[in-house]
């Protein structure tokens, strides 16, 4: 039994001084340390339209309003194909039919029900496309051929990823810039980088846009793309290296 219990102690002790596991990025809290951040952002040329257009009719009768629907979205489609946007650079997208019901009218008599007075129709078309220099026209044309809805502006990168590099890049230094200066200020040592983290991106960097359809008479509407702008945010811990008069202080 003696022998047992000396071999159990010995196994004990060997376990409380074996190597431990140590997750990725951690830090120890215990040591003195620096934590940065660096922002960063980079204007691009955007290179990618986004765009809603939408036809509403209404009408006493369904068909009625469905037809007066089809024709006005008909033209708009025979003006987007005049101004060069493929088949590909457009989509349907909410397509409905409802009835319009009456209001009760003040006072209301008991005996009244509601009944349909008509229908609306709504035809929503998506347009996605390179061609970011007709958004002027492409706004003016669209009202003048019956598009009686128009919003959703947007201006995009098609592949935003190579600025959301260079963003990162500009961040990580502003951050190893920040770290350097603030110990040199301070007359120490930067130890190893403990860990690094980067802010989400988001949503997709783009420059939005309002647009109302009140531009009767107008062959374009006056839009200036500008510029995209891709951000980052770098996090970055240091452990530091106190020279021994400092601790000695």
């Amino acid at each position: 039994m003696l022998r047992l219990a000396v071999v159990l102690l010995l196994l004990l002790l060997l376990s409380a001084c074996g190597p431990r596991n140590f997750n990725y990025g951690a830090t120890d809290r215990s040591l003195p340390q620096l934590v940065v951040r660096g922002d960063a952002s980079v204007k691009a040329v955007p290179d990618q339209l986004k765009l809603r257009l939408g036809v509403v009719t209404q009408q006493a009768g369904a068909d009625e309003a469905l037809a007066e629907n089809n024709r006005r979205m008909t033209l708009v489609l025979a003006q987007l194909k005049e101004l060069g946007i493929a088949a590909g650079e457009m989509s349907t997208g909410q397509f409905r039919v409802r009835p319009e019901w009456s209001q009760p009218p003040r006072p209301t008599p008991a005996n009244w029900q509601r009944g349909i007075i008509g229908y609306r129709v709504s035809n929503e078309l998506l347009i996605e496309t390179t061609r970011v220099d007709l958004a002027g026209k492409l706004l003016g044309l669209a009202q003048q051929a019956g598009a009686n809805q128009i919003g959703g502006l947007q201006f995009a990168l098609a592949d935003p990823g190579e600025y959301r590099r260079q963003a990162i890049e500009l961040a990580t230094a502003q951050a190893i810039r920040k770290a350097e200066t603030m110990a040199a200020a301070a007359g120490i040592k930067l130890g190893a980088v403990q860990s690094m983290s980067l802010n989400s991106p988001g949503q997709p960097p783009q420059a939005m846009f309002m647009a109302e359809a009140r531009m009767a008479g107008s062959d374009a509407v006056p839009v200036a793309a500008g510029r995209v702008e891709v951000a980052a945010a770098v996090t970055m811990i240091y452990l530091l290296e106190i020279p021994a008069d400092k601790d000695a202080e």
